[in-house]
């Protein structure tokens, strides 16, 4: 069924959500219509409670919201598990008082979350959620869509142009970027938050709902999950909504006022640090890019807004139209293939996944990036490029190279997972111009740190960092799978 007999075309909604299959809708014996949050994790400015609330007024039946985190997704743990939750009591108190009704399963040793879900679709006359194009979202999603009798939409929340309006697959930057902006301005407005028609649902769900009223609530509900607790949560980045607005009006008066200048110093406080808000959800693109437009210089807001739009979203435009935007192969086979050449080439060292993960190597530069992301989840985007070139030169082969890079940007990252974190990787591994032949890189561009050792302040902010003390984490004996 499309969107447009569900949804109403005023509304912009319909260029947002697109059906997973081709189950219809169906109002009879229906309570309610379902809409399932995984990372568009905000309760206001969200075209996936939108879609849902819209439907719901077209069918006259009440909308439930449920937020489920498993505890199976790569990688979880105390930090990943933390933020999506501070976020999730946000969503609960939002949704509450747009007069939806709230639920959130959390899965331990003792509950499956796979069940929630089926008990509350079987009830659903259409299901919502918001729409995925990275690893494990997809799959997930994906799986419920190929084997559920409900008719499932996916709404994209994540960008400000949607994949449907831009119409047509994108292979280069320019390209991109042209379109882009000559859609932006079109979806930039965006749309009030929809008003449910129908009362609150009131009925029984028969899924448990967990509460979160604390911080210690949230500390003991993540404590039962059988998660890597030895990767702490992050004290500098709440994951709640309050937390991401005032992050957000704080980086639109002191950041991006001389982001084009200071965005490369990692000594300065050049970077908004958006980027954990931005791949859970908390805050929507076009929130950040209508606060970024209310600074009055145009170099800046250019220069931040083609980084959020243009950049960000370009990734997100390839991922659409990759089966596994986390693979090696995407990277260019020109790169692969350069990189093959040369894997036998002699490296300068090689190091331990242990020594790698707690920034534990000969230089200093890296380990302050390294340190950066085990303390912190976040690494500052110009260190991101030289950490990357070396971790090629330090491990036995490009694969283990990208499967390395790949697992301590997942890992450790608030951002990572990421089809914005996998495009960085791949502009690592050689998705830019070919340079001059060298041995282990080829082709592949290699990154020295002597231009950021010369800006102001960075040779003391990197020998800090470098000394800097860091959580001791758990670290297998090796990297399974291929990448």
């Amino acid at each position: 069924m499309p969107a447009s007999d569900l949804l109403d075309d005023a509304d912009r909604l319909t260029g947002r959500c697109r059906p997973l299959n081709d189950v219809p809708v169906d109002r009879s014996g229906a309570r309610f219509v379902l809409c399932w949050l995984k990372r568009a994790l905000r309760g206001t400015c969200n075209p996936v409670i939108d879609a849902a609330i819209a439907t719901g007024n077209r069918l006259g039946l009440p909308v439930v919201v449920f937020h489920g985190l498993d505890q199976r997704y790569p990688h979880a743990s105390d930090r990943l598990h933390t933020f999506a939750l501070q976020a999730s009591r946000s969503v609960e108190r939002d949704v509450t008082a747009r007069g939806l009704r709230f639920v959130r399963v959390v899965e331990t040793p003792e509950r499956d979350i796979d069940g929630s879900l089926e008990r509350l679709r079987e009830r659903a006359a259409a299901l919502f959620t918001d729409d995925a194009m990275a690893f494990p979202d997809r799959e997930r999603i994906d799986t419920v869509a190929r084997t559920g009798r409900t008719a499932v939409f996916a709404v994209d929340a994540a960008r400000t142009v949607p994949e449907l309006a831009i119409g047509t697959v994108c292979t280069t930057t320019p390209a991109f970027r042209a379109r882009v902006n000559d859609l932006r301005d079109d979806w930039l407005g965006g749309t009030p938050d929809l008003r449910p028609v129908e009362p609150r649902h009131a009925g029984e769900l028969a899924v448990a709902h967990d509460a979160i009223d604390s911080d210690a609530d949230l500390a003991s509900l993540v404590a039962r999950c059988t998660i890597d607790h030895t990767l702490p949560a992050v004290d500098w980045c709440r994951g709640d909504r309050e937390s991401a607005l005032a992050h957000l009006y704080w980086a639109a008066s002191e950041v991006i006022p001389g982001y084009a200048d200071r965005r490369n110093n990692p000594a300065v406080t050049g970077v908004t640090w958006l980027s954990p808000y931005l791949h859970f959800g908390v805050l929507s693109p076009i929130e950040v890019a209508r606060a970024a437009q209310e600074v009055e210089s145009s170099r800046d807001v250019w220069k931040f807004l083609d980084e959020l739009i243009v950049w960000r979203e370009f990734f997100h435009h390839l991922a659409c139209h990759e089966l596994a935007p986390h693979a090696y192969a995407t990277v260019p086979a020109w790169a692969r293939d350069t990189l093959a050449d040369h894997a036998a080439d002699p490296r300068e060292s090689l190091h331990s996944l242990d020594e790698l993960v707690h920034g534990e190597t000969g230089d200093e530069t890296w380990n302050a990036a390294q340190r950066q992301f085990l303390a912190d989840g976040w690494m500052h985007n110009n260190l991101r490029m030289y950490w990357g070139k070396r971790i090629i030169g330090w491990t036995d082969t490009p694969e283990t190279a990208w499967r390395t890079a790949c697992y301590l940007n997942d890992r450790l990252s608030l951002d990572g997972r990421d089809p914005s974190t996998y495009g960085n990787l791949r502009w690592v591994f050689g998705s830019g111009r070919p340079a001059r032949e060298v041995p282990v890189y080829g082709r592949v561009s290699r990154k020295g740190d002597a231009a950021m050792r010369r800006r102001a302040g960075v040779p003391e902010w990197l020998r800090a960092g470098a000394e800097r003390e860091v959580p001791r984490v758990a670290v297998p004996g090796s990297l399974a799978g291929t990448g």
